[in-house]
């Protein structure tokens, strides 16, 4: 296996993955898995030299463009990364020659990638060869790599060539203009610019060369081409000589919040790259190590019986932190993070349902920003709903930097129709909207942060409850009103009538936004007077909200005390999933058509097992048991979203095994042996789901009337699993094992 889980020992045991053979077609996984960030900007594991296969990958949070005819993306950004080396003139590739003692480390706890091995030449020469890379976490505009390469039986020629090249795309499609390149000094600089988006990027590079610890000045050469700009380095070394390359990335746009005007912005780059080139590598990589060391003491899960789930979690919350921009309440976190293409960059609801509970619950200064995000996107929200004829703000099932729906219109080809799939999800999965208000609540519940909330997320709950209160259609035959023409959570179903979970979760906005009103009426009338004023939002109104809650048709239990996930969702034609609730994601559309899928009783993910978990107190424990039971068998979990919620569900409710075993599926999904799983990029909301698992699943952690409640279910090979959370103002630290509780 190419893979190790066990590599770390000591200090480092279960903070250390190891990639022990290079392999070209496990390139693209393992640029995911181990990719670097700092919220700022991401970089894929892309390997300095090039192989046919790779996607490179370098990106800025918030930096977004549109190509004609296709929707908005998170661009990629000049490839600073990819380094020529040759021997004697000789380039140098693990796909020619010989390569021994082959690794390449991603330590969790250090942030930093490390690669190492011996590389034998057609012609005999044997180098040995260390890189390391880091993307500073102190500070956010700075990345750096170190190559040392030692010729072990002989003495010749190294040459070296390297620079930006802008060349880089997504899939094809090139989202830079040419840009100004040039030296300054013996910094190379490029300056490219968006296409459509005219965003101005700075990225500066510095290159100091040393043999056996002293600085050298290898004789140089400069190359500007086409979106290219780099350096060609020679010099000469012996036998058993260390030659050391320390490369220093500075990188800024225009957007940056500290970045006044365009003159600013080479200024800023600039300076930082001085003060890095001044710095030791050393120093530079302490001052990392201490970031991270410093956030791991904040956020690190403990397990005591399972090497590799302990790594797992570790892994989850390691990119969890690092593809955070927190730093900007003007962005969020992607789909994919900053690790890659997929979802083009695009915000979900996994942001506010999978992820931002870990920072609630462990950084809530960065879940406030995250909520901020969907203030300052709270005008397109806005557009949207009255684009569509609603009233209030109406958010983007996909989103990027202003809140326009952005959403493809179009993905995949039905097997049998040879036709692409349409995607509506833009248009008709519209409980996002009450799920950011899902979020706002779990903020203000565990945080008490009432400033926040007065000054953001009221009028965020307000006008989602305006909109919903436009998108009710009354059945007068029924005396109800219904939501209609949706798709719920589950995608193997669209155009459907009164989804369980939407529904319900639009009742439960209401209540709450209701007692909010109340609540600011008793104790900050002032402030809810102003609101109102602000909004506009009129007595009437309200009263409306309180006559139409009663009235939201809510799918009750049968005898068997099942919910229909929407209405006919029991008419639905039964088949045997056997075949792929063991095979891999998406398997299915290998048999069966689109059509078929939709009338069929099979879920991608989970729909009204997500309903029982969001709103636990709402159904008792043999309605939340019965409705799992059920629905799990029908749950295929074609969404990374979905085995993380199932397991923290089944942990819940003490099916332990059950939910170990989708614990370890939630866990592999990025860290398994599969190499093809990942490619595209991390799946953000699954690590999200894992810790949550972790947490209120296994841990069994539950806020209830304003009461932390702990009931844990430890799966049986855990011995101890200990945590640290945030609650209203107070750190606690959580210990649990089989005999006792500990809460400092």
């Amino acid at each position: 296996m190419t893979i190790l889980y066990n590599s770390g020992s000591n200090e480092y045991k279960n903070w250390i993955i190891e990639e022990t053979e290079f392999k070209k077609e496990n390139q693209a996984n393992f640029e995911t898995v181990f990719s670097l960030g700092n919220g700022y900007m991401g970089l894929r594991a892309s390997t300095e030299e090039s192989y046919p296969g790779e996607t490179r990958g370098f990106y800025i949070a918030g930096v977004f463009d549109e190509f004609p005819g296709e929707v908005t993306e998170m661009p990629n950004l000049p490839d600073w990364i990819k380094t020529q080396i040759y021997v004697n003139g000789k380039k140098f590739k693990l796909d020619i020659g010989k390569t021994y003692e082959y690794s390449r480390c991603f330590n969790l706890k250090d942030g930093l990638l490390s690669r190492s091995f011996i590389w034998e030449s057609p012609q005999g020469e044997m180098i040995e060869f260390y890189f390391e890379r880091f993307i500073s976490m102190n500070n956010l505009h700075t990345g750096v790599l170190k190559i040392e390469l030692k010729p072990l039986n002989f003495s010749g020629e190294i040459k070296i060539i390297s620079g930006f090249n802008g060349r880089i795309s997504n899939s094809g499609t090139q989202h830079l203009k040419e840009g100004e390149k040039r030296l300054i000094d013996d910094y190379i600089v490029y300056k490219p610019e968006t296409q459509e988006s005219e965003i101005n990027m700075s990225l500066g590079l510095n290159h100091e060369f040393s043999i056996d610890g002293e600085n050298i000045k290898p004789t140089k050469d400069f190359k500007a081409d086409r979106r290219q700009i780099f350096k060609t380095y020679e010099f000469e070394v012996r036998e058993k000589e260390k030659v050391t390359l320390i490369k220093r990335l500075s990188a800024y746009t225009n957007q940056d919040k500290d970045v006044k005007n365009e003159e600013n912005l080479e200024e800023k780059m600039i300076d930082n790259l001085i003060d890095n080139r001044k710095t030791d590598y050393q120093i530079l990589k302490d001052h990392h190590l201490k970031k991270w060391h410093s956030i791991w003491e904040q956020i690190d899960v403990k397990i005591s019986g399972s090497d590799y789930d302990q790594l797992a979690l570790r892994f989850a919350l390691f990119h969890l932190i690092q593809m955070t921009p927190d730093h900007d309440d003007r962005i969020s976190i992607a789909a994919k993070g900053l690790s890659g293409e997929g979802y083009k960059g695009h915000v979900f609801w996994d942001t506010e349902v999978f992820i931002l509970p870990f920072f609630i619950y462990n950084k809530p200064e960065t879940a406030k920003k995250l909520l901020k995000y969907r203030y300052n996107t709270l005008e397109g929200a806005r557009q949207k709903a009255t684009q569509n004829g609603y009233e209030g703000a109406m958010y983007a099932w996909e989103s990027a930097r202003t809140g326009e729906e952005t959403t493809p219109k179009y993905g995949a080809v039905d097997i049998l129709t040879g036709e692409e799939i349409r995607i509506w999800c833009g248009e008709i999965e519209q409980h996002i909207t009450v799920d950011i208000q899902y979020a706002f609540n779990k903020y203000y519940k565990v945080t008490n942060d009432i400033d926040f909330m007065k000054s953001y997320g009221f009028e965020v709950f307000f006008e989602s409850a305006r909109f919903w209160a436009s998108r009710l259609e009354y059945n007068q035959a029924k005396d109800q009103y219904e939501i209609n023409n949706v798709m719920g959570p589950d995608e193997y179903k669209e155009h459907i009538d009164n989804n369980a979970f939407i529904n319900y979760m639009v009742n439960w906005q209401f209540n709450q936004a209701l007692e909010y009103i109340r609540f600011l009426n008793e104790n900050h009338k002032q402030d809810l007077e102003s609101l109102k004023e602000r909004i506009d939002l009129k007595d009437n109104e309200i009263k409306n909200w309180a006559e139409l809650k009663d009235k939201i048709y809510l799918p009750q239990p049968g005898e068997d005390n099942i919910i229909p996930q929407f209405e006919g969702f029991e008419n639905l034609d039964e088949i045997d999933l056997s075949k792929y609730k063991k095979g891999d994601v998406g398997d299915i559309f290998n048999d069966l058509g689109w059509e078929e899928i939709i009338n069929s009783k099979v879920s991608k993910q989970a729909d009204l097992v997500m309903l029982t978990y969001l709103l636990e107190d709402k159904f008792k424990e043999e309605i939340i048991r019965a409705n799992f039971d059920y629905y799990e068998p029908l749950t295929l979990h074609d969404s990374s979203l979905s085995p993380g919620i199932h397991a923290a569900v089944a942990g819940k409710l003490g099916e332990i095994k059950k939910a170990y075993e989708l614990f370890k599926r939630a866990a592999q999904i990025d860290l398994g042996p599969n190499m093809d799983s990942s490619k595209a990029g991390l799946h953000s909301a699954s690590l999200g789901g894992l810790w949550q698992a972790t947490i209120f699943g296994f841990g069994g952690l539950k806020f209830e009337d304003n009461i932390l409640k702990i009931k844990p279910n430890l799966p049986e090979r855990w011995n101890m699993l200990s945590f640290k959370l945030s609650f209203k103002g107070n750190k606690v630290k959580i210990e649990i094992n089989s005999e006792v509780i500990k809460i400092d």
